[in-house]
Formats: C-alpha cells, structure tokens, sequence
C-alpha cells in the first residue's frame, strides 16, 4: 500500500491549536509534521505533538477495558463495564440524586466532540461538576472585569510594537508559534524585555531581564505606574475619555513610591524606572504567561498588569495590547446545543482545586466518579488530599489510554481512542481564530473506542441512547451552525483541512469594551458585588517571607512548578528517558554547598520529592524550578509539595505556586549528606 497523507490536528491543551499532517504506509503511522499551510502554525511542530505517534503505538497502552477485582487489573468486555457500571449510577442515583455521580475533567485531550460527555451527564438528570482552572481562571476573571472579555492582538501586529514584554510567559516552550513573530519584530528593531524570576530560551537574546521576587508582580506593575503617573506621561484622553475609575486607581497608586516597589519585589529602582520608561514611550505588547496568576493575589496581577497598560496607552493600538488570551470562539459556536444544559435537573459544583476536602464533606456523598481528558492524582494540588478523597469514592472510573497515577484508585478502566483514531474538530481556546479538522488517520487500536462511544455505551443502558446517539457529522453541523454566515462549513473544513474565521487584528481599536459601563475598567463594581476589591490591589503571597516569616526560616527557598519542555504535562513521560532535573542558580548552589548532577531532596511539610540538581544561570537565587507531570512511579509527585489554596479571582483558581520549600543533598539511599 503506497504512503498517504492525512490532515489532522494536535489536540494537546496549549496556545497553538496546532494543524498537523500525518503520514501513513501500509496501514501504519509512521510520522507526522505540521501543516505548512495553516497561516499561524506554519508547518512547525513541536516535539510533544511528533511524539504523539510514540503513544499511539507504545507497548503500555492499554486496549480492553479492565476492572479492579481484589487488587488486581482484569479484562473485561465492553458489554460487561458498561452494564455494571450504569447499574451503579442508576443504584446511586435512585438513593441520592444525580449529584451522587460526579464527573472530573479537564482539556488534556481537546476537540468538539468530548463537550458530548457534558450531554450524557445532562440527560442523566444531573451530576456533580468540577469547576475552575489550574491554568488560567484567575487571569481570565481579570481581564473580564478590566475589559469585558479577554482578547488579544493578531501575533502578526507585533511589528508594529516599540518593545515587547515578556511577562511570565516562557514562550518557546508554552507558545513556541508566538516565537517566529517575535523574531520579525526583534528583526525590525523592537526590543524585547522579559519580566521572570526564571531564565528562560529568551533570556539570552533579551535587552533586559527582571527578576522580582515570585507573586510580586503586581506590585512592580502598580510601581511603574506610579511613576508614569506622577510624570504625567500617561494617556490622558483614554483615562478621560474611555475609562471609569482612574482617580481612584491614581491615588492607590500613591502606596507604590520605586523604593517601597523595590523593598517588595526585590527589583533595583533603576530597573523599575527603566521598565516605565518603556510603557511611556510605546507602543509595547504585553505577553502574559498564565503563571503570573497561579498565586493568592494571582487575579490582582493580571489586573494590576492591564491598568498599566491602560493607563500608558497600549489599548486598542497597533503594536500595543495586553495578551493573556483570546476568548472569541465563545460567540461563534453553539456548544449549549450540543451539552443541553436544560436537560439536568440536579447540579452541583466543586472547585477543581478544592474538590478533595468537598468530597470528604459532600452531602450526598460522591459515589461514583468519572474521571475523563485529566490525571488529578498527579495535577491537583496537595495530591495527597486528593489521594484521600478518591479512596472515599465507591466506584471511580476513568477513561485513558494509559494506567497514569489516577489508575491505581480506579475499580473499571476504559482505553479511549488517541487523535489518530477518532474524528473531530478542533479550535484554540486560548490564541487564534483558525479552526481545524481532524480527520481519523488509522482505525482505533484493540478495542479502544473514543470517548463519546463509551458514554454512548453507557447512554444505551440509561435507557437514554435516542437523544445521545447520532452521526458525528450532525453534531458538528449543530456547534458549528452559527459560522456558515463566515463561510466556514463542515464541506470546507474536511475538505482544506482547516479554515480562519473574521477577527479584530487590534481589538478595542473603537475604544467600544463589553464591561457594564462600556468602558475599560480601572474600578471594577462587578469585581466588588462578586466579594473581590474594585481596583487592582496588591497583597503579599499567602506563603512568602513576608507574610510567613517564621515558615521561610525553615523553607526559605519559592518553588515554581513548571509546564515541562517535552510534555503536556503527565502524557509524554512514558516516551521520555528524561532525568527529574532541579534548578537553581549559581548563588543558591553556592550557599547550600551543591553541585551540578548532586541528588537532592526538596521538601516542605506537605511532602518530599527528590531529582538531580541542574545549575542554571540567570534564575532568581531564592527559587527552585522543577518541571511539573512527571508520574509518581518515574520519580514524580511534584504536587506532594503545592498547596490546594484558591486565588483571589474566578469560580475556583489554582495558587499552587504559593509554595515555600527547602533543599537538601543526599546520597543514593536517601541520606541526607
């Protein structure tokens, strides 16, 4: 059989949404490329979407269905799981309700079609439904009360910025397709600062790095907008003309003297002046990294970040623009048609970070979990408690292709299909306006099925299979209904492959903002009717050495829980050989007497975790950076050590970078040296 080419897309949970071809012989994947086609991917391709292939075929899949019986794993049929498992979610329902069963989930698999799992819970009458982000809530909740939506500048309008700031956002590994667009910049003589307490692929090609202490961006921000404030430089007509709130924001800034900034985050005054000197000679385009609010005061932030922006003149121009995400798709697809909402009548929310201490205390008890697109055992923080709360459950089931870390709490295990065996649609949730199809590659392997097959399985013996089972194609046809008006039609999208939809290059251009008074927020009464403060405030991190002075005695050193280079998060580690590495700087090396390639333990006392030392230049000398996903059984466990505190902003956000630890060498028995 001669080698044919298949278009497809990378359903991996990040900014770039990527198109990807796949290249077939006899029947088998051999590789697959980016699509040079697609105008923002470019025929790039990372090296976890290549390794996509590896997981497809690798010998650790698992193909039939299996249930947990006195400790051990056995095959069953499909007929046999999904018999007894809805027997247990009827038994559960008919003595509880519906919130009896609760479905866990997040995006680490994406595509229209896995929305199909909220309409089987829906048409059940109902379940628990876990809420909230680890990624990004905060920041998004942020941007809506400062601007109505969160929206960002095409990557193409980077040309047109003076400077570009780098803030949080470790872009060649989170959004390495932003980096072909900052390149043409840099190339045009647009200069580049990066605001990380972290040395990144960037750093060596910056004009400056600033380093503030983690969480204490907020206040550099407020800081340099105190400055331009007091010099007058701000944008005048925009804070009169399309801005409510700006007077009250002046004179909190009043707090913020350079010297009181640099005494909070740690940054020379000279660095602070030079970083307002850029906002008030812009245009400057602001990149935000989704870290920035994985802290207590992580919303605040993101807020603090968009009213110097505002305040400066970067809203609505070109080259300008503060770039946390792109929420256009919401408008565009009728998604509600294909969950139908309407049909549950019991509903109830945990908090994706907190869900451990609500399950322990739900009243009526979780019976039955679902855990679907996620590995919590591994990304929740304070796995420990989550651990816990599991064993509690009566029946868990999840459905993967791997036995990841969640696995072993698991009583049945359902193999779903990867992107290569499954058909579907996909769209970037966080950056661009190009949708794409997925066109299935190879027939699924065993007897994996994709996952809305299983809940159609499910759905038969529920006895509500009629209102859940139809061909895909309609389905797709219903979400995607409102974009023919565009010109987008499923005919289009299976026939190129993928297909742009109209959007703003520079959004707010019209100074026109979807917030209650029409205008960009500086004070926010929406943020204060939902319990928050009505201006970007800053406070300290809920553990800093500042707020738990007695606690960073003991652990005086901020540990960052990374977005790994090679993975998303847990997938990729089963095809990687990769050592668990933990950086610091030279100067923190120096004091705890370490050395390149030492085995060391990091440690606070919600737990351990142990990896070999990598020293890296560049790093703030207080913070330790260790790559987060890695499986427990490969050395992994970082979430033994973050805490399950919320943010201050949206329904359930993460602070697990709140996290104080401490250092040690050992030896290869675990002795410390």
């Amino acid at each position: 059989m001669a080698e044919h080419r298949v278009l497809t897309a990378c359903p991996l949970d990040c900014w770039d949404a990527c198109s990807m071809v796949a290249y077939v012989h006899d029947g088998r994947l051999i590789k697959v490329e980016g699509n040079p086609d697609h105008p923002i991917t470019q025929g790039s391709l990372c090296v976890k979407g290549k390794r996509l292939v590896d997981r497809l075929y690798h010998p650790k899949r698992i193909l039939s269905p299996l249930k947990k019986v006195n400790g051990e794993w056995i095959e069953i049929e499909w007929e046999q799981a999904f018999r007894e498992i809805a027997a247990k979610m009827r038994e559960a329902s008919l003595r509880y309700g519906p919130t009896a069963v609760m479905h866990m989930y997040d995006y680490g698999s994406g595509g229209m079609l896995k929305a199909l799992e909220e309409r089987f819970f829906n048409l059940f009458g109902g379940y628990t439904e876990i809420v909230g982000s680890l990624c990004w809530e905060a920041g998004l909740q942020a941007q809506t009360y400062d601007f109505g939506i969160p929206l960002s500048h095409h990557p193409n309008d980077l040309v047109n910025a003076r400077a570009i700031v780098v803030w949080g956002r470790n872009v060649s590994v989170t959004n390495m397709h932003m980096m072909p667009f900052i390149k043409k910049a840099l190339k045009r003589g647009t200069k580049l600062v990066l605001v990380n307490p972290l040395a990144t692929d960037l750093s060596s090609r910056c004009d400056l790095q600033i380093r503030p202490r983690p969480g204490t961006d907020g206040a550099l921000a407020l800081g340099v907008a105190r400055i331009i404030y007091e010099r007058g430089t701000y944008d005048h007509e925009f804070v009169e003309k399309h801005a409510v709130g700006f007077s009250e924001f002046a004179s909190y800034l009043q707090q913020f003297s350079p010297e009181r900034v640099s005494e909070i985050t740690g940054v020379p005054v000279s660095e602070i002046e030079q970083l307002a000197e850029l906002y008030e000679n812009g245009p400057v385009s602001t990149l935000l990294g989704i870290g920035l609010q994985r802290y207590g005061n992580g919303g605040n932030t993101i807020r603090a970040i968009d009213a110097l922006c505002a305040m400066s003149g970067q809203v609505g121009k070109p080259g300008g623009g503060v770039q946390y995400a792109n929420r256009i798709w919401g408008p565009l697809l009728d998604m509600n048609a294909l969950t139908m909402p309407e049909r549950r009548t019991a509903h109830r929310v945990f908090s994706v970070v907190r869900q451990a201490e609500e399950i322990l205390q739900a009243d009526p008890p979780v019976e039955i979990l679902f855990v679907t697109r996620s590995n919590p055992i591994s990304q929740i923080p304070n796995s420990k408690r989550t651990q816990e709360a599991y064993q509690k459950i009566g029946t868990v089931v999840v459905i993967d292709m791997f036995l990841n870390d969640t696995a072993e709490y698991a009583d049945y295990f359902l193999p779903c299909t990867t992107v290569f065996e499954e058909e579907d649609i996909l769209y970037s949730s966080m950056w661009h306006s190009t949708i794409s199809y997925i066109h299935p590659v190879v027939p699924p392997q065993g007897k994996a099925k994709p996952d809305w097959q299983i809940f159609a399985g499910l759905a038969e013996h529920l006895g509500f299979a009629d209102e859940f089972m139809r061909p895909i194609h309609e389905w797709m046809e219903m979400v995607i209904a409102p974009l023919k008006e565009l010109g987008v039609t499923l005919e289009r999208l299976q026939e190129e492959g993928f297909a742009t939809v109209p959007s703003e290059e520079i959004p707010f251009s019209d100074h026109q903002f979807p917030t209650p008074s029409g205008k960009y927020e500086f004070y926010s009464r929406r943020a204060l009717e939902d319990g928050a403060s009505a201006l970007p405030e800053y406070k300290e991190p809920l553990e800093s050495p500042v707020r738990q002075p007695d606690l960073a005695v003991k652990y005086p050193y901020h540990l960052l829980s990374v977005h790994p280079r090679r993975s998303l998060n847990t997938q990729h580690y089963l095809v990687s050989s990769e050592q668990p590495w933990v950086e610091v700087s030279p100067d923190l090396a120096r004091k705890k007497r370490l050395s390149e390639g030492d085995r060391v333990r990091v440690f606070n006392e919600r737990g351990a975790i142990t990896g070999i030392l990598k020293i890296t230049p560049l790093m703030h000398p207080h913070v330790i950076k260790i790559e987060q996903g890695r499986p427990r059984s490969m050395g992994g466990g970082i979430n033994d050590l973050t805490s399950n505190h919320h943010a201050d902003l949206g329904k359930a956000a993460s602070a697990q970078y709140d996290c104080l630890v401490n250092i040690e060498k050992i030896d290869s028995m675990n002795k410390v040296l």
